[in-house]
């Protein structure tokens, strides 16, 4: 995929400019939703984040992994060094060229993070298998730095990192782990985490796992919906909300399950 105009990296061009509260607290934080599904609305040093369960049988998930964000300081400080060298204006006259509607710095803040996230986490094609082996060996004493510094990161501990540099940069979004379907007509959805950013009353899906391949190189995967995502997964009930992509115009569907068969017809709007 091409995209013409694309903005240019110049860094010479200036942007525009556990006790028991504890858990109490932490509990707090957490919606959950249908099936085994949750959404997260602040991480906090320390949390110990759900990322998974032993049985697949139930809906409960109780392999976690501790926030320990401050060991990413560095790199939620020079993700941040590197969204401010973008030039705010022509990325947002590129944004409109390409008929795209969204907050040009919060574009350069998820660019940046994209870019960013990369560059220190190249692709490893054994980090199942060794992310697997990681949560096996360290049990409660697993921390989210552990995981990276080992390139293990897969979606849950991508979107928790993520919502850490978003909280950072006072972006409104929440940590959701649910489910998506790549294909309409797929059967059966892929249990996934992402992130749901809500700007000047829009929600938009975030999903830093898999940014979107151009000939430019890679750009944030950003969601655009049609239904109401917020009510419609708080139902109750499993359903998947119809998603496209603002660059590749792709559509996703993100949402709620419990590990049974989607019917396109009653599960999808």
């Amino acid at each position: 995929m091409s995209f013409e105009k694309s903005p240019q990296i110049n860094p010479k061009e200036q942007a525009p400019g556990v006790g028991k509260q504890a858990k109490h607290e932490e509990a707090g934080k957490i919606k959950q939703l249908f099936g085994h599904c949750f959404e997260i609305s602040k991480f906090n040093e320390g949390d110990r984040i759900p990322v998974g369960g032993e049985n697949i049988f139930s809906p409960e998930v109780n392999i976690k992994v501790t926030g320990d964000f401050e060991n990413f300081k560095q790199f939620f400080a020079e993700t941040s060094e590197l969204a401010t060298k973008y030039n705010l204006l022509k990325l947002k006259e590129w944004l409109v060229s390409q008929g795209i509607e969204f907050d040009e710095k919060l574009f350069a803040a998820l660019f940046a993070f994209t870019k960013k996230f990369e560059e220190k986490y190249p692709d490893n094609p054994e980090k199942e298998k060794e992310r697997q082996k990681l949560y096996s060996d360290k049990g409660r004493e697993i921390k989210l730095s552990d995981i990276f510094n080992a390139n293990t990161a897969e979606c849950a501990e991508v979107a928790a990192l993520a919502q850490g540099y978003l909280q950072q940069e006072g972006v409104s979004s929440t940590y959701f782990s649910g489910d998506v379907l790549w294909d309409k007509d797929w059967e059966f959805s892929e249990e996934h985490s992402f992130i749901v950013i809500r700007l000047r009353e829009k929600v938009y899906i975030y999903d830093p796992t898999n940014p979107t391949n151009t000939t430019s190189g890679k750009y944030p995967s950003i969601y655009t919906v049609g239904a109401n995502f917020d009510e419609e997964t708080a139902r109750n009930q499993k359903i998947f909300v119809t998603a496209t992509n603002l660059l590749s115009k792709r559509e996703a569907f993100y949402g709620v399950n419990d590990g049974t068969n989607v019917d396109p017809k009653r599960h999808i709007v």
